[in-house]
Parts: C-alpha cells; structure tokens; sequence
C-alpha cells in the first residue's frame, strides 16, 4: 500500500488574526484573549484596528510552551 503524502500549506511570514490563530489551531476568541491578559504570542499592531503576527514569533511562542 502506498503511502499518501499531505502536502502541508505554505504560510505567509505575516499572518492576520484568522490566518494566526489556525495556524496555532486554535481560536480566534483564544488569540484576542490571550492579547488583551499580554500572554500571547508577540503581535504589530497597524493602525488601531489591525493586528499581525509573524510567523517566527508564533512559532517561538509555542516552543516556549514546552
């Protein structure tokens, strides 16, 4: 039997707040959470309205997660 191969999705290096959090897998609502108590991943804000992660902050806030 041959193995299926899932080819996995190319991530943007600044993701939205959608984008982030299922990169994360998780939700939207635990992101926004996380932002307002301080204890999420490192974000930019743009403008007042618009947030952004890079994707080398998301990845090195799950691996300080342990």
């Amino acid at each position: 039997m041959a193995v299926q191969s899932r080819e996995l999705p190319e991530w943007p290096e600044w993701m939205s707040e959608e984008t982030a959090a299922r990169y994360l897998d998780t939700s939207q609502n635990t992101l926004n959470a996380w932002r307002a108590r301080g204890k999420g991943p490192a974000f930019k804000r743009i403008g007042q309205r618009m947030v952004r992660y890079q994707k080398a902050e998301l990845d090195a806030f799950m691996e300080a997660q342990g």
